[in-house]
């Protein structure tokens, strides 16, 4: 005759902790870099212990058909962040695809401090698992084989959260509200479409339509002061169509960077064979054609759309470039040169600015004589 169990007493069961459960999977999902304790502690109103309590009955209760738990935890500095566990099996890596890639993300410098590269530093640390170990001595001292020096990137470690929200927006196209700044301060708010998120000249900018100005437009990420999913009446984030038509490439060809203007015929005269060589060995424009000019010097073409980050370049490759045409664009150098050459040739002046005692010794009193 089979026993039956006994009833156990006990408070009576509740569904609040299975509902949370599942809130926490399924907004996994749509996570793919993670969750962080802070951001789920807030969202389902419970404490870290009770987080920790979770995970733990997730990592015994909730595994694979091998027995591998299906959600794991990683740091990022400080920080813990949830997500859902990538499968253990997989085709072996070679020692040189690994180093290709780690090559590759060497050269996304502007992304160090952010979201993205916690996702490369992972990329990283799964691929290294699957190179057989006679060929992991390879790799050592890959972090000084391989390095990058980006010029002058932006820093975005202070953007964390922010470009985790737009990230996420450009996967799952979904309208952005973005109070953005201006270069000086000034601004406005966006309903922002994102298409795309663009890396120049070691800084982020994304690209997309605003509904404020209807049109396409560039927004600096570095000036980006608040971000939130647009939500519509009932509370749930609003989708837009991915444009059939678009193509970035559209929107920065011509252009010299990403600031656009009027089609102008720029003409360069270099002014000796190291410049002209310098200049030889690097890509400046779709649209550049060196060739002899009348006065024995070699000239550069370009046709661009707008000049003002051109003029910013011509600058810095002064003296050793003079601009012919158009005269407009002749003027202007001039205009900044000259008041380049009046500031380092006037004397210097003291400033008005407090300036900070510490650390120096007081001056001495000069004694007379008596």
């Amino acid at each position: 005759m089979t026993r039956r169990r006994r009833k156990t007493a006990g408070r009576k069961p509740t569904y609040g902790a299975a509902t949370r459960l599942a809130r926490l999977v399924h907004e996994l999902r749509e996570r793919p870099n993670g969750w962080s304790f802070e951001a789920i502690e807030e969202e389902l109103r419970i404490t870290e212990r009770t987080l920790a309590r979770y995970l733990e009955a997730c990592r015994r209760e909730l595994v694979d058909h091998r027995g591998h738990p299906l959600l794991e935890v990683v740091r990022r500095g400080e920080r813990r962040f949830v997500r859902l566990a990538e499968p253990r099996s997989g085709p072996a890596t070679t020692d040189y695809e690994v180093l290709a890639l780690f090559f590759t993300l060497r050269l996304a410098r502007v992304l160090e401090g952010t979201v993205f590269e916690a996702v490369n530093r992972d990329l990283w640390d799964k691929m290294l698992k699957t190179v057989p170990a006679t060929a992991r001595r390879r790799l050592e001292n890959a972090d000084r084989k391989f390095y990058a020096l980006p010029h002058l990137p932006k820093s975005y470690t202070h953007m964390e959260d922010e470009l985790d929200v737009v990230l996420r927006a450009l996967i799952d196209q979904t309208r952005l509200v973005i109070d953005y700044g201006g270069v000086v301060g000034e601004g406005r708010t966006h309903d922002f479409d994102p298409y795309s998120l663009v890396e120049h000249r070691g800084g982020l900018y994304l690209l997309g339509h605003s509904a404020h100005y209807r049109k396409i437009i560039w927004l600096a990420i570095d000036r980006i002061r608040a971000v939130r999913p647009k939500l519509d009446e009932d509370r749930l984030k609003i989708r837009f169509a991915y444009p059939k038509t678009f193509d970035p490439a559209r929107h920065t060809n011509g252009t010299f960077g990403i600031v656009d203007g009027e089609s102008t015929r720029v003409e360069l005269a270099i002014q000796n064979e190291e410049t002209e060589s310098y200049l030889r060995a690097r890509h400046l424009h779709a649209t550049q054609r060196f060739f002899s000019g009348g006065d024995g010097r070699t000239h550069l073409e370009v046709r661009v759309r707008g000049t003002t980050e051109l003029a910013n370049w011509i600058l810095s490759a002064s003296p050793w470039v003079e601009v012919l045409h158009p005269p407009e664009l002749r003027a202007e150098i001039a205009r900044r040169a000259a008041a380049t050459t009046a500031l380092y040739a006037a004397p210097r002046r003291r400033t008005g600015r407090a300036r900070s005692t510490v650390g120096r010794r007081k001056p001495r009193t000069a004694r007379t004589g008596g």
